[in-house]
């Protein structure tokens, strides 16, 4: 058993207020895309994955989408799975006999063949590979031709707050135990993707009004938004 399965395993649900909170800021930016994700997938076989899915909350999302067909939600703690999916059912109220739960380490060989997936999708997971290139290099194995890879709220750093934010991660229950949490610019998560096969388009999206007025200072001041990258 990996150290990072034994920290998750063990990591606490929470009260259900603040699951409610977090499944809606989940939402929030799930919501951002819905609909052009839902068109994008007409006509596929509409199989996607969520990797590092903790929560389950974005795969209970998808798990609306008329065009998304089945949805492997892949964790390195099933445990966690099992604890969470209900809950973020129950606040999310999705369809569930679209999931499947995988306990898999996506710092390994991804349990898929070959294009075998149309979309994978990140929620606030991507920052916790061991290895970027390792992880996006699998993931546009496993994506077909025109396959799509999907990051929401990723840990940034900016360009004016990353000294304090690199000394606030070093103080997080992840790095106390050895678990893989890593912050990076826009930039650099924009590079990692291209260099493994995606084109990259960034999509500016906050849930505060004043970041959202300042937007085009997204990406230097602060970070919020949508990773939404094709295949090429």
């Amino acid at each position: 058993m990996s150290i990072d399965q034994v920290f998750y395993d063990q990591e606490p649900v929470g009260t259900r207020a603040e699951h409610v909170k977090w499944m809606q800021e989940i939402e929030f930016y799930f919501e951002s895309y819905a609909d052009e994700l839902n068109h994008t997938l007409s006509g596929t076989r509409g199989k996607v994955a969520e990797l590092g899915a903790g929560s389950c909350g974005l795969s209970v999302c998808l798990s609306r989408l008329s065009n998304v067909k089945h949805i492997y939600t892949v964790d390195i703690s099933m445990g966690r799975m099992q604890k969470m999916i209900d809950i973020s059912g129950e606040v999310l109220d999705g369809n569930s006999s679209k999931i499947e739960p995988l306990a898999a380490d996506f710092n390994a060989r991804l349990p898929f063949d070959d294009g075998a997936l149309d979309v994978v999708l990140f929620d606030a997971s991507l920052h916790h590979s061991r290895s970027m290139w390792h992880l996006l290099d699998e993931c546009r194995r496993v994506l077909g031709k025109t396959g799509l890879l999907i990051a929401q709220r990723e840990s940034c750093l900016n360009t004016f707050r990353a000294k304090k934010q690199l000394s606030d991660l070093l103080k997080t229950p992840e790095v106390a135990a050895s678990v893989s949490a890593n912050m990076y610019l826009k930039e650099q998560y924009e590079y990692y993707l291209k260099v493994n096969g995606f084109d990259v388009s960034f999509r500016s999206h906050s849930q505060n009004r004043l970041k959202s007025f300042l937007k085009i200072l997204n990406g230097s001041i602060y970070c919020d938004g949508v990773l939404w990258c094709k295949t090429r």
